[in-house]
């Protein structure tokens, strides 16, 4: 078995935390947090929502930290935390896709190439939308949080094997969901 992926810092502020050490938490989330809002924003395409559900996942991350086992990484913990919240949001709702303005547009900064890049997102957004939660999941965080397999399979209960399976799937399902957006030469 693989060494989880967790960074020293993270393991000793973890054993702090589950001791009981605020402050020591607060790193963690000061570590973590924005990267998690992130992902979640990307899983529910609106900002209020992810960060209510970041919220709603730190404050579950506080209140099980003694119970975390150090089996994965804490990034990793807390990321299923989140995507569990993110996955019962989004049954409990239909998804909507809305652009996060704050979010870079890219290295082009001409008036033409920005709008092409904002153009390019919406449709990327729209069909990660589209997808089922779990692979949905899968994507962002191979996409946007840039991932392991091992890792995105740590966070969502699954084999490495099991996320490339779905990876596939997923990656199967964006083609036939982008390709009116291809046409249109947006992507």
């Amino acid at each position: 078995m693989t060494e989880p992926a967790q960074t020293p810092e993270d393991r000793e502020l973890v054993e702090r935390a589950q001791g009981g050490d605020m402050a020591a938490f607060e790193e963690l989330v000061r570590r973590h947090q924005q990267g998690l809002f992130s992902y979640l924003y990307r899983m529910t395409s609106d900002r209020h929502t992810a960060e209510e559900l970041t919220q709603q996942a730190l404050v579950r991350a506080w209140k099980a930290i003694e119970g975390f086992g150090g089996r994965s990484g804490f990034k990793t913990w807390l990321y299923r935390i989140g995507i569990n919240l993110a996955i019962n949001h989004r049954t409990r709702r239909k998804p909507t896709v809305e652009l996060d303005e704050e979010l870079p547009a890219g290295p082009d900064s001409e008036p033409q190439n920005a709008f092409r890049q904002h153009e390019r997102e919406a449709a990327v957004q729209a069909a990660l939308a589209k997808l089922p939660a779990d692979q949905r999941a899968a994507m962002v965080m191979s996409l946007y949080e840039q991932l392991s397999y091992r890792e995105i399979g740590e966070a969502m209960g699954r084999s490495a094997r099991a996320v490339d399976s779905l990876l596939f799937r997923a990656k199967t399902n964006l083609r036939k969901l982008l390709e009116p957006a291809h046409r249109k030469g947006l992507i």
